[in-house]
């Protein structure tokens, strides 16, 4: 009796492993929500983690390829910004060129603001090296969430910016509204934040 001859699997082709994606993570540093807002629509464009700045200062960075930050804008400069510069420059990566720092305030886009912001919140030497890219995006005003040193701040520029009504329309439109407060998030103005960040993820 002959024995039928034993069949042998084909060992499966090799597969390669999937490479990962580039991990991308948005913090927010947000006291009446605008910046929550910019920040977890500016996630949900790029399938970014997002985190406020509270939980995102006890956490290591050096595993993302790209950091998000981004903040309301307090006396000129973007709050919270030195703490996260400090944090940087603890995990060596100030320098690195994978981050991208957006404010939000209660004025519209306009030159004055794109150069002011910038100006009190980063070094010359930031400035010079375009060490951090910057965006800013129109909030609102909110009283809701503020302490009492913020409100009383916010009580004396609603006054101050009466005068200024003479700046045409824009100036108008934030001393009407900024006794009662208003909200003027708009998720298409994250657009160029968001085609930039891309740009760093794909290594261009």
């Amino acid at each position: 009796m002959s024995e039928t001859p034993a069949t042998t699997a084909s060992p499966a082709p090799a597969t390669r492993p999937v490479p990962a994606q580039p991990a991308a993570l948005v913090i927010h540093n947000s006291l009446t929500g605008f910046s929550r807002a910019y920040g977890e629509w500016i996630a949900e464009d790029l399938g970014a983690d997002v985190m406020s700045w509270e939980q995102a200062r006890r956490l290591p960075l050096r595993g993302y390829d790209l950091i998000v930050f981004g903040a309301g804008v307090r006396m000129s400069t973007i709050r919270g910004f030195s703490a996260f510069r400090r944090k940087l420059a603890k995990e060596g990566l100030e320098k690195s060129g994978r981050v991208l720092v957006w404010a939000n305030g209660g004025t519209p886009v306009h030159p004055d603001r794109n150069w002011r912001v910038p100006a009190a919140t980063f070094t010359r030497a930031e400035l010079a090296q375009d060490r951090y890219p910057f965006f800013y995006f129109e909030g609102g005003v909110r009283y809701e969430g503020l302490g009492l040193v913020e409100k009383a701040l916010l009580k004396t520029f609603a006054k101050r910016v009466q005068k200024y009504r003479h700046r045409g329309e824009w100036a108008v439109a934030v001393a009407d509204g900024i006794v009662e407060g208003y909200d003027h998030t708009s998720r298409e103005a994250i657009a160029p934040l968001v085609e930039r960040a891309r740009r760093i993820l794909d290594g261009e």
